[in-house]
């Protein structure tokens, strides 16, 4: 269950960077793979070999405190504009560590993001966003036929 609901958060924001004009594809950075990244497209600059990363996307659906530090590790890898941890927390609260509850759980992880955002400060910028964030986001670019945000 876990795969299906991480996965079909990737492919949302496949979908959503697609319509606006990313290339979301190849995902991988030296240090490992990210979720999904949105990147400029055919744009040509001297010595620039590849699409410029814009946005780099991490969904934390059961990953712990060590796992979190790792994807820091791998969007820094990346280096993108912007770092979006996607938090599921319906899915977080299903994979509580130790004697926590799932509640607090949830706190917890919503508090180490909020501290890795903070200590990666002029590294990397980090933001945290929820599910119904790129609910929103899909159901507006996505579901919406009249947005189209590329010109004709």
């Amino acid at each position: 269950m876990r795969d299906r609901i991480h996965e079909q958060y990737v492919e949302k924001l496949k979908e959503i960077g697609e319509k606006l004009g990313f290339d979301t594809q190849g995902v991988s950075t030296n240090l490992g793979r990210l979720d999904c990244i949105w990147r400029l497209k055919d744009i040509e600059l001297p010595h620039v070999k590849e699409n410029i990363p814009v946005v780099a996307f991490e969904v934390i659906c059961s990953e712990g405190q060590k796992e979190l530090k790792g994807s820091v590790s791998t969007l820094i890898s990346a280096k993108p504009s912007l770092a979006v941890f996607v938090l599921i927390r319906d899915e977080i609260k299903k994979h509580p560590r130790g004697n926590t509850s799932p509640a607090e759980w949830l706190k917890r992880i919503e508090n180490f993001v909020k501290k890795l955002e903070e200590d990666y400060a002029g590294i990397l910028r980090i933001v945290d966003r929820h599910e119904d964030d790129v609910d929103k986001l899909y159901s507006r670019i996505i579901e919406n036929k009249d947005f189209d945000c590329k010109a004709e």
